[in-house]
């Protein structure tokens, strides 16, 4: 008799584990269908105030978002960090988006593949990548 309810209470908490794990799954869903992407078509001007990485897009302020893989072009001024303990040392690092920290400020014109991404007094430049 209690093996039966053993079975019982662990279908149940299975029943509500699917419940709950829908749910999350729409809710985050939503969230990322209503962010604008960066896109070549239109121009911006962002000031960026908070900035974070979720899987291969950097989300700006939680409003907009940008592949992650967006790759610095010329010197970064030591303005991304690498923080990745993976990487042997001889292989080179290549700077992103992803590796600067807010807050800055990004710039875009229309039909332009090139971000102007300016934190304090230096200026960097990015290309776009198109998906």
């Amino acid at each position: 008799m209690i093996k039966w309810k053993s079975y019982y209470i662990v279908i149940v908490f299975m029943v509500i584990g699917l419940i709950l794990s829908f749910f999350l799954l729409t809710r985050q869903s939503d969230f990322y269908n209503s962010l604008e992407k960066i896109n070549k078509n239109k121009s911006y001007n962002i000031q960026v105030k908070d900035a974070y990485n979720e899987r291969g897009i950097y989300v700006l302020n939680n409003k907009y978002y940008i592949n992650s893989a967006t790759y610095v072009i010329g010197n970064h001024y030591g303005l991304s960090k690498d923080d990745a303990i993976w990487r042997p040392k001889d292989a080179e690092y290549l700077p992103r988006i992803s590796d600067i920290s807010a807050p800055f400020i990004i710039k875009k014109e229309i039909d332009n593949d090139t971000l102007t991404l300016k934190k304090g007094d230096k200026t960097i430049l990015l290309l776009l990548v198109i998906d």
